[in-house]
């Protein structure tokens, strides 16, 4: 290359870093010498917004790495970009553009499109935001499935127990069932309302938190009344299991939050607690100064079943003594202590039983 040839080339990288620089999206320059890929100019978009310098990502490579640094995800991420330089090279086109999710120098994830072109040797590649666009979509998404799942509720896990007390009812009125056929079905009748019950109020209070229409309002709470109150509700179902309950609670101890969200907390994983607990099972509720940590020996979850309620994918599943379940209540649990900012961790080994900790 003659010196005047480098003087053009020196003068043309000088004005596309002046034009970088003005431009409002993140953007890489590079150029690739002797078969490795140089990240030559970063501009001040990108690191103000992505933050990685030229020290930390000198080559594609080290880009890779600090972008996507889960190993499976790295390697997906760049069988997809190859397979797009695939395509636009079979199609003629000068540039490659794919979705995905980066990783920032500040550990914060942002959804960007990034699009790669190349004038004469040198490389460059923009970061097109597509953070608030994605995330509208997911959220989108999200509110699809949950107005789908309490569609479902209402449609088929409300009907049949509605179904079944209605029938009940109706042999009783045609006293077509004797005395005893009589008590066994109030028992019956009795269980089957108070899952409704409950039912009805994880959807509504579902509804409520996808609506935005939940509001907080923070107090001193007697953690020991509010269990006692919930297991007052669930008497009739965990005696007829026989299950011992133990609360390790005075009334000594409280805990500053929201008194409603708490409730429909505790009172969810409460009767997951009641629900999967054998014949004959235990329960132990304690408290140890913010931590309230509700342990049972019942059937117990697989890893699989525990990272499906994270994912919030987690499929309902009958209790031990048949009991209906949406799939929800979990789900519910989660968000709610996300709002209340409250710490969650589930721990549990298949026949063995589980063990849940808020962190208040």
């Amino acid at each position: 290359m003659s010196k005047a040839d480098t003087n053009d080339l020196e003068i043309s990288r000088f004005e596309l870093h002046k034009v970088a620089d003005f431009l409002p999206y993140p953007f890489i320059i590079a150029e690739v010498i002797d078969g490795i890929h140089y990240n030559t100019y970063l501009n001040e978009k990108f690191l103000l917004e992505i933050g990685y310098t030229l020290e930390e990502i000198p080559t594609i490579e080290k880009w890779y790495e600090h972008a996507y640094p889960d190993q499976f995800n790295r390697d997906r991420v760049i069988s997809a970009w190859e397979q797009e330089q695939i395509k636009s090279q079979n199609q003629g086109k000068v540039f490659v553009k794919n979705k995905s999710q980066v990783v920032c120098k500040n550990g914060t994830k942002r959804w960007y499109e990034i699009k790669a072109s190349v004038i004469d040797k040198i490389h460059v590649v923009a970061f097109v935001d597509l953070d608030k666009e994605i995330i509208l979509q997911e959220e989108l998404k999200s509110i699809n499935q949950n107005n789908d799942r309490m569609l479902s509720v209402l449609g088929h896990d409300l009907r049949s127990p509605i179904a079944n007390l209605t029938s009940i009812s109706e042999m009783a009125l045609g006293n077509e069932i004797s005395q005893s056929e009589f008590v066994n079905f109030i028992h019956l009748i009795n269980n089957q309302s108070n899952q409704v019950l409950e039912m009805l109020e994880t959807t509504l209070n579902w509804a409520k938190l996808n609506f935005n229409s939940l509001q907080q309002n923070d107090i001193n709470i007697d953690v020991k009344t509010l269990i006692t109150t919930i297991l007052e509700l669930y008497e009739t179902a965990y005696k007829s299991k026989g299950i011992i309950v133990n609360i390790d609670v005075d009334h000594s101890n409280t805990i500053h939050s929201d008194i409603e969200i708490v409730t429909v907390i505790v009172r969810n994983i409460i009767s997951n607690a009641i629900k999967f607990t054998p014949q004959n099972g235990m329960i132990t509720i304690k408290l140890i100064q913010n931590q309230l940590t509700i342990i049972d020996n019942g059937i117990g979850m697989t890893e699989a079943m525990i990272n499906a309620i994270w994912n919030s994918n987690y499929a309902s599943r009958r209790g031990t003594d048949n009991e209906i379940g949406m799939g929800m209540g979990m789900q519910l649990v989660l968000s709610l202590s996300r709002k209340i900012k409250a710490a969650i961790t589930i721990q549990s080994e298949l026949s063995k039983g589980t063990s849940i900790v808020l962190i208040f």
